[in-house]
């Protein structure tokens, strides 16, 4: 059994078959192009953090019960003097207008508010039906101080206004863009002519950035990839031939790929839009490693057929365990119990095995196939040299230091990853969802506008859920609601509080009575109230609203919340407060998060250890496996932790990938060296041919790594960015540990030759 398990195999099939194993490639892409085109894209962002967990499900609860909260489109209105006589007559006449629109279930602004009510419930406009000169001062003076508009719906400076329109859901992309082309259009022209200016923000328009976004990044990345392929292809073949037998594949892997994602009806989201751009890299960094081994051969005089079947039998089992080792890791993500990330992990693992199958099939043929029809001159063009020449000089150079200097190699090795590691421990997580958000996008400028200038786009909900024989709406109630709202209203961060409290004040600051306001609340079932009390399901929310924070400042000030909301649960056992919504879910689930992500890292590392030393039959590979690949986990944790930027979990499954593809550098070179000793070549003089012949494959097969990763540095989703930036420097600090620490290693550990790979 070799290395690979006998998958290498399948290779030299494609090679005795190539025309048969080209028609059947083809007969498959057909129709996986075709379903290609059904692929979805996932908008919501509430998905990033589906789980199975109590969490969660409490969440739900509360967007089952009050479902205006998460479907609200925000339309930030701004004007330099915004309470003139007609500003405010056409933000009257497009309150009205929006109620009117396609899909609005109703709108709330400060032409929403109200003077305290009467005796008899009566309450009237602040705003009189004929709005003059002269009322415009006391209008604003009443808005500014009214408990349930200030700061929420009308900025402090009176310059500044908020529209939010509960909205249908609408699952299907298609109509929410008409939805939200009405929306615009009906907003555009009422305010024509003004000099009002209006952002739009909310779910509903986040959705349609994200998608936006993800077709925008989808097209990006796999342009780029394949740009990338070309270039580095004709840079090291300077070859038409193999510049094809090269790129062609990648173009197979990801409409495999992309049809197998809508065969299994799986959306792409903001995670697993980068799965094409891995899967091409993935290709091409084995195609480069078959090819140089074809040109190496082809060199030494061997025909075609042979310098391919000995590229399959010598490179392929070091695909295969590469290709495996890189499924392991990505399959250790779907252990996480969160939606998104184990559903990438899956869909990565997949994309892993297909870029495997693909490349053993279409290169040994395709190959086989062009190559013996192109006129033999000589195996090697000047540019070539140059290129590779250079490369080779490079691993020469290190190689030649490395073996001179071992013990000084290690202990420097040794040395940086102690220090490194430190800094890795200290590392606290940081997150927003704000990151899974087109950044420049008007939607999210529209959100740090309402941050700077209002209550905050967060917020923090704590549900009130009465027993079955206590009622919501009496006065022992409202007292209870009033210890939560003074604490929501203590906590550090929160601006300003919406809550039953809220209502009963403004209530009774008239001439209306406690008993009066209670049984109006039955009749008064207005979209305001609807946001604050569900007499239905007999529970009410308190809202707390913040601007945008980073998990590891909001976790605490949560956990202060649950320490105090605790002692309400001991005085009012038969009470349930549940603190949460989407941003405290999202803080809670970061922490948690990584905290997985950690753990399925940690799994992925000693599996694959563990598989090295098996497939090699040697303790000894298992043991060369670690430094190399475990030290530029923790260098690039001690850079995020220098750098600020702090532990993100797309930077923990970045590592888990990096990891996973670094761990190939570790393989060929392993698998390199055992043919070397198993030809009774000496351990110094064997790892420098092996440096020397792989280092350069290593490198370049490195370079299109980081070029395919580098597409994601285009993408508008800061998340994918940061993706991208850490796996970077992930794969580049893997390839120098791999070709300096690992030979330093070998050179001072090596008592024996590594047992012969059968074949």
């Amino acid at each position: 059994m070799s290395a690979g398990f006998g998958l290498e195999r399948i290779g030299l099939v494609a090679l005795r078959f190539p025309r048969t194993t080209l028609l059947l490639v083809l007969l498959i892409t057909l129709p996986l192009a075709y379903f290609a085109t059904k692929v979805g894209f996932s908008s919501d962002i509430r998905e990033i953090f589906r789980s199975g967990t109590e969490d969660y499900a409490r969440f739900q609860q509360v967007e089952e019960q009050y479902p205006d909260s998460g479907q609200d489109v925000l339309l930030l209105i701004r004007s330099d003097n915004l309470f003139t006589v007609e500003n405010l007559e056409r933000l009257r006449d497009l309150h009205l207008e929006l109620s009117f629109a396609r899909g609005v279930r109703d709108v709330v602004s400060m032409f929403s508010a109200r003077h305290p009510p009467d005796e008899a419930g009566g309450a009237e406009p602040l705003f009189p039906p004929k709005i003059t000169q002269q009322d415009l001062s006391a209008a604003k003076d009443a808005i500014v101080e009214h408990p349930l508009a200030a700061e929420k719906l009308l900025s402090p400076d009176g310059k500044t206004t908020l529209f939010v329109i509960a909205m249908e859901p609408y699952p299907d992309i298609d109509d929410l863009r008409v939805v939200a082309a009405e929306l615009r259009d009906v907003t555009e022209s009422m305010l024509k002519g003004t000099d009002m200016t209006v952002q739009y923000s909310g779910l509903s328009f986040l959705r349609l950035e994200i998608v936006s976004s993800l077709m925008s990044d989808q097209l990006t990345f796999i342009s780029v990839g394949f740009l990338i392929v070309l270039l580095i292809s004709w840079l090291f073949f300077h070859s038409i031939t193999y510049v094809c037998v090269a790129a062609l594949p990648s173009v197979v892997a990801v409409i495999w790929l992309a049809g197998i994602t809508g065969l299994r009806g799986t959306q792409v989201d903001v995670m697993s839009g980068v799965v094409p751009a891995l899967v091409i890299v993935l290709v091409v960094a084995s195609s480069l490693h078959l090819l140089f081994k074809v040109r190496r051969e082809l060199s030494t005089g061997a025909e075609v057929y042979d310098a391919v079947d000995r590229a399959v039998r010598d490179i392929g089992p070091a695909c295969v365990l590469a290709s495996l080792t890189t499924a392991i890791a990505l399959f250790s993500l779907t252990l996480v119990p969160l939606k998104i990330v184990s559903g990438f992990g899956f869909t990565a693992a997949i994309g892993t095995a297909i870029a495997y199958v693909v490349t053993i099939t279409v290169v040994p043929s395709l190959a086989f196939l062009l190559l013996s029809r192109v006129k033999r001159k000589k195996p090697e063009g000047s540019k070539i040299n140059f290129a590779f020449g250079t490369a080779s000089r490079c691993c020469h150079g290190v190689s030649y230091f490395t073996l001179a200097h071992p013990r000084l190699v290690l202990a420097c090795g040794l040395m940086l990853a102690l220090v490194a590691g430190l800094l890795y421990a200290e590392i606290s997580p940081r997150y927003q969802y704000r990151e899974y958000l087109p950044e420049r996008s008007p939607a999210h400028l529209a959100m740090n506008a309402i941050d700077d200038r209002l209550a905050g786009t967060e917020n923090v909900f704590v549900h009130i859920q009465m027993p079955p024989g206590k009622r919501i709406d009496t006065q022992a109630s409202a007292e209870l609601v009033k210890q939560v709202d003074a604490v929501i209203a203590e906590l550090p961060l929160v601006r300003t509080v919406t809550s039953l409290h809220n209502l009963r004040s403004w209530a009774v600051a008239g001439e209306m009575t406690d008993d009066r306001f209670f049984s109006l609340l039955q009749e008064a079932r207005t979209p305001l109230i609807e946001r604050i009390l569900s007499l239905d399901d007999n529970s009410t929310l308190v809202t707390g609203y913040f601007p945008g924070t980073d998990a590891a400042e909001l976790l605490p000030v949560i956990q202060q919340l649950e320490g105090k909301l605790d002692t309400l649960r001991a005085d009012y056992p038969e009470v349930t407060f549940t603190a949460t919504s989407i941003s405290v879910l999202s803080a809670k689930a970061s922490y948690e998060m990584i905290a997985q992500l950690n753990k399925s890292l940690l799994l992925a590392i000693c599996l694959n250890i563990l598989l090295v030393g098996i497939v090699f039959r040697s303790v000894r590979a298992g043991l060369y496996c670690i430094l190399p690949n475990l030290l530029p986990i923790v260098v690039v944790g001690g850079f995020l932790y220098l750098s600020g930027l702090g532990l993100q979990f797309t930077s923990v499954v970045a590592f888990t990938i990096g990891f996973g593809i670094a761990v190939d550098n570790t393989i060929h070179i392993l698998n390199y060296y055992g043919l070397m000793r198993s030809l009774g070549r000496p351990v110094v003089p064997a790892l420098d041919e092996t440096i020397t012949t792989i280092g350069p494959v290593l490198a370049v097969g490195t370079v299109v790594l980081i070029s395919g990763f580098a597409a994601t540095l285009f993408s508008q989703l800061p998340n994918l960015r940061l993706f991208g930036e850490v796996a970077m420097m992930l794969l580049a600090t893997a390839l120098l540990a791999n070709l300096v620490i690992l030979p330093a290693t070998i050179a001072i550990l090596e008592g024996g030759p590594l047992k012969k790979v059968v074949r």
